[in-house]
């Protein structure tokens, strides 16, 4: 994805990072009910969510202060910026 420095969620987030970290949490969090529902008609009860992520947060450490709109995220390269967001947690 990539998006230039400049581009930020509307909740001021780095775009890299409320795409790839946050909306899929989001995403998770909007399945819960129907995983907790389908879990009780699963053979082992147990309903599960995979997320992947690729070999780029090898690159860099994280910055917290870079996820964030401000003057520290806007010094920050756009690689550097998707390889935080690649931190599988």
């Amino acid at each position: 994805m990539i998006p230039p420095v400049d581009m930020v969620t509307s909740d001021g987030y780095d775009l890299q990072f409320g795409t790839n970290v946050l909306g899929h949490f989001f995403f998770t969090k909007l399945l819960l009910p129907l995983m907790i529902e389908s879990a009780k008609s699963s053979p082992d009860r147990k309903a599960r969510v995979v997320t992947t992520s690729s070999g780029a947060h090898m690159f860099n450490t994280l910055n917290f202060d870079t996820f964030r709109d401000g003057p520290p995220r806007k010094k920050t390269s756009t690689s550097v910026l998707y390889s935080q967001s690649k931190f599988v947690s």
